[in-house]
């Protein structure tokens, strides 16, 4: 959220020129960052952050929403225990 309708443009879509650009010169209310503050090679690596912070991969599998690993787990043991359940109740039925 910024202060008088300010503008700040998403990082997603950016490209590193932008980034870069955008630390030189400063827009809305964005400080600016002379060689003197930050030297090249560092801001060539918060570019570089930026970007792939931009773009996390996702962290489980099969996805499930995105969550990561977490809900895929409880999904297979869920499916799990049913199965084994179906299993036990056929098994009880032919007895």
């Amino acid at each position: 959220a910024l202060s008088s309708g300010k503008y700040a443009p998403g990082l997603t879509d950016a490209n590193p020129t932008e980034i870069y650009t955008a630390m030189l010169t400063g827009p809305q209310n964005m400080p600016k960052f002379s060689d003197r503050q930050l030297s090249p090679e560092e801001k060539r690596d918060i570019v570089a952050y930026v970007r792939m912070a931009a773009h996390t991969p996702n962290p489980g599998g099969y996805g499930l929403g995105g969550f990561g690993p977490a809900p895929e787990g409880m999904a297979i043991w869920i499916i799990g225990m049913v199965a084994v359940i179906g299993v036990a109740l056929w098994i009880g039925a032919r007895a």
